[in-house]
């Protein structure tokens, strides 16, 4: 039995998230008879001709599995679609989809109609229906759409007081919508009773990691120091991304030691002109050249994104960037636009700095706990905890808290650099699976000994180092623990006087330069 998803009609956002969750796949044709030992699931993305769907048929007859999008299962089916626009989402608490949360959507999406489908979480509009021996869940999001969006909007973020923080960030919750997708091929290769995996998201076997990023700009050299102290008296490598306004600040940041310095903005701007762009960032990087700092990162002012910005990244050669207009609080993944990816990683990171929490009238003990649950809440989800400051917001004793807080968790600490490295070995490893008698027989391409994989099952799961055969019943399968969100997350969304004083605070910032 092959643990291969095989795609049908590969789109650009499909590809970001199979490679996110470093799925194995295979892109079919559906041209011919498939059976149910080539692939454990199939996804369909696009129509599909008469031959094609009778191969599908078949292939769910016989025991296969399936993942549909509304328009493929009408199609197939013969069933009715209803259009709706949909801002957000929230799960049901108990159904498999509960430890998404909200899920932003701002589009139209597609439901489908048929008294025949049972369903997964009726809040989300998942549903499944049993064809033959096989199953199929259809879910109504137009996900390439989705993926791709790059429009930004200003959107609350959860704390246990009344005024919450915000920020304008990408107006899509992309790692929302990935969660839902791998919790749906889970559920699916589950159904098959067939072990589901995927290439662990950090090194070997970690639970998690910490990454701190820090913008220097406006900052002055006093407050570069107190915050550089901190992170040596933690033994925290940060990442700097420098402004290039003083040349004296420079030089401080190039004897710094342990630290990653990247770029940030000669001025502190996103263009929506290319050469804009690229002037600004070839002069700033020719300063940080001109101090011996060799930058191979970048992060745009304001977390701005557009795809005249990443057409200047790539043509910088930088390795990576961090915007979370494009995307905020999931995995690394290489953006598409233009018609072709980036060669450039994105790094995701949370959007809410100390900054904005103070803007909201947070106190310090306050700060301190939203980034304690933010941390837990990364820990719980497997995601990586990736926050930042800027200098010149002061606040350093939250800083060093959550810095003994990292340490005192045992949780190993990355620079971007470090991870998105890291994440480019990741990308590059192929895996051929095959399950007998309850053993993984497994074979890859490119190697790396630092690259551990997950086995999710029915009971658990297990992070191990990759072998030419894993036995299950020899591995330790720690049962998934349940999240669960709290029952007031619409009011994140509910609009408030301040969110018009903070776009026009943001829009009267940038006029000015």
């Amino acid at each position: 039995m092959n643990l291969k998803v095989g795609i049908f009609s590969f789109l650009p956002g499909w590809e970001i998230i199979l490679k996110q969750e470093g799925i194995p796949f295979e892109i079919i044709s559906l041209n011919s008879e498939i059976s149910v030992n080539d692939f454990s699931v199939i996804i369909v993305t696009e129509l599909l001709s008469p031959e094609q769907t009778d191969n599908i048929l078949d292939y769910l007859s016989n025991g296969g599995s399936a993942l549909f999008g509304t328009r493929i299962y009408a199609q197939i089916f013969k069933t009715h679609i209803i259009h709706k626009k949909i801002k957000f989402l929230i799960p049901e608490k108990n159904s498999i989809y509960s430890s998404v949360g909200l899920v932003d959507i701002y589009s139209k999406q597609s439901f489908v109609k048929d008294k025949y489908l049972k369903s997964l979480d009726s809040n989300l509009k998942i549903y499944k229906k049993q064809f033959g021996k096989g199953t199929v869940v259809i879910l109504p999001f137009t996900i390439n759409k989705l993926v791709l969006d790059y429009k930004s909007i200003r959107k609350k973020f959860l704390a246990d007081r009344k005024e919450l923080p915000s920020e304008i960030i990408a107006k899509v919750s992309k790692s929302k919508i990935r969660q839902i997708i791998r919790i749906s091929l889970e559920y699916l290769f589950n159904v098959r009773n067939l072990p589901f995996i995927q290439s662990w998201y950090f090194p070997k076997d970690w639970k998690n990691l910490f990454i701190f990023r820090i913008d220097t700009d406006f900052c002055t050299i006093d407050d570069a120091k107190e915050l550089y102290e901190i992170c040596k008296k933690n033994q925290i490598t940060a990442t700097w991304f420098l402004d290039t306004e003083s040349e004296e600040k420079l030089r401080f940041f190039r004897d710094m030691e342990n630290q990653e310095l990247a770029l940030h903005c000669e001025r502190h701007i996103v263009f929506d002109n290319y050469e804009k762009n690229y002037n600004n960032l070839k002069s700033a990087k020719s300063k940080l050249e001109a101090e011996e700092i060799h930058s191979v990162g970048f992060a745009a002012p304001f977390g701005d994104w557009n795809p005249e910005l990443g057409k200047t990244i790539q043509g910088l050669d930088f390795e990576y960037s961090s915007e979370f207009v494009l995307d905020y609080d999931d995995l690394p993944f290489f953006p598409f636009f233009n018609n072709k990816f980036s060669k450039a990683l994105q790094i995701p990171i949370h959007p809410i700095s100390i900054g904005r929490l103070r803007r909201s009238h947070f106190s310090k003990e306050e700060m301190l706990k939203y980034y304690l649950n933010l941390i837990e809440e990364k820990i719980n989800l497997n995601e990586p905890i990736i926050i930042y400051h800027h200098p010149h917001h002061e606040h350093f004793e939250v800083i060093n808290e959550i810095f003994k807080y990292i340490n005192k968790q045992g949780i190993n600490n990355f620079s971007i650099q470090e991870y998105a490295s890291w994440w480019e070995k990741r990308s590059n490893i192929q895996y051929n699976l095959d399950f007998e008698d309850n053993k993984i027989k497994i074979t890859q391409k490119n190697p790396d000994t630092d690259i551990f994989i997950k086995i999710k099952t029915k009971t658990g799961f297990a992070i191990t180092e990759v072998q030419k055969e894993i036995v299950l019943d020899e591995l330790n399968f720690i049962t998934s623990k349940k999240i669960i969100q709290p029952g007031n997350l619409a009011r994140t969304r509910k609009k408030n006087w301040r969110d018009l004083l903070y776009n026009y605070e943001s829009f009267r910032g940038k006029i000015k330069l």
